[in-house]
């Protein structure tokens, strides 16, 4: 098994209530899982959102990771978004068979002034 890392970005300011990119894409094909590791640091913001966009070419087309549910035989979608609102280190793992790029985004939860948290985010692939 094949094991990838890489820091997306130290510590840095969060955006307002746009969605920037951490640090670049990511070529992820060849690899199972990602794990994104973000440290946040709450400031005067409400909170921080988190992303995941998939894409099967360099600055193509984003997918954000999304959540399916079944009722009566139909399926629907929920867009998925990982909110933090206080002080913490946190991971997510999502699963990228079959994905050729990753990016991650982030921004404020409110748009409530100027944010003064911060971010770092780094991460690891494995497949």
């Amino acid at each position: 098994m094949s094991t990838a890392r890489g820091t997306l970005q130290a510590a840095t300011t969060i955006s307002k209530t746009t969605q920037t990119l951490i640090g670049a894409e990511i070529q992820c094909g060849g690899y199972d899982f990602i794990t994104l590791f973000f440290d946040y640091v709450k400031g005067d913001e409400t909170g921080l959102l988190v992303k995941a966009l998939f894409m099967q070419v360099s600055g193509g087309t984003a997918y954000q990771d999304q959540s399916w549910t079944a009722a009566a035989g139909t399926k629907s979608s929920t867009a998925n978004q990982y909110t933090a609102t206080a002080t913490g280190n946190h991971f997510v793992t999502f699963d990228i068979r079959g994905i050729e790029f990753v990016k991650f985004t982030q921004g404020g939860s409110a748009n409530d002034g100027t944010p003064t948290g911060t971010l770092a985010a780094a991460y690891v692939m494995k497949g």
